[in-house]
């Protein structure tokens, strides 16, 4: 009996010194995790995002100054581009402006939204021609949606060209009929520019009289 005893015993003490010695290295292997050095990540921030963040409040003068050094970069980004056409615009440099937007407009030739603003930049300063241009290559890419067709009869309206104006009212009306500027632009061309037909004379019908009559007898018709 006292040796059963015994030899449990000696059973228990050597599954505690086993689970003694487990519990020793994993604690030395936390301390070792615990002193190795750890990676310091340190938060970066891009002149772009700089610049954007300041065009966000309307700093355009320093939204510019950072933005012009992100278009300096090598392989900049094409949203520098547009970040400093923003900002140019803000302080007033027309110029400025739109250099920076075709620089973008060449590099992000998709941009459908950037490319109808550019249009309408220039017929805000009457250049017609150039408006014309970013509006075909729209076409030209199969890109052109309601608010180009639009865009275009607003230039003939603006000439006074009533037929191309309508037609192109109406092009952007088969793509989206609900597209109000359309329904409105035509009903300005229709008042301003289009000739309405005029409505016929009504001429009274010739009176044929039947007696002529004069200083002398009347006459009756066969008797002229």
């Amino acid at each position: 009996m006292s040796r059963a005893i015994i030899r449990a015993s000696g059973l228990g003490l050597r599954a505690s010194g086993i689970g003694f010695a487990l519990a020793t290295a994993l604690l030395a292997s936390a301390c070792q995790q615990d002193s190795a050095p750890q990676p310091v990540f340190v938060q970066t921030t891009t002149a772009l995002d700089q610049g954007l963040s300041a065009l966000r409040l309307n700093d355009f003068a320093r939204a510019a100054a950072w933005c012009r050094q992100a278009t300096a970069e090598p392989n900049p980004s094409p949203q520098a581009f547009a970040c400093l056409g923003d900002a140019e615009i803000g302080m007033g440099n027309r110029a400025a402006a739109e250099a920076a937007w075709l620089a973008y407009l060449d590099r992000a030739p998709n941009d459908l939204v950037r490319r109808h603003a550019l249009a309408r930049f220039y017929m805000n300063d009457g250049r017609m021609p150039q408006a014309q241009m970013q509006l075909d290559r729209v076409s030209q890419m199969g890109l052109a949606t309601a608010e180009t067709f639009y865009l275009v009869a607003e230039i003939y309206r603006v000439q006074g060209q009533c037929p191309p104006a309508i037609g192109n009212y109406q092009q952007s009306l088969r793509l989206d009929p609900g597209y109000g500027p359309s329904h409105e632009g035509m009903q300005r061309a229709s008042a301003e520019i289009c000739p309405r037909q005029a409505a016929p004379v009504r001429r009274a019908a010739p009176q044929v009289q039947d007696r002529m009559t004069g200083g002398g007898a009347a006459l009756r018709p066969g008797q002229w």
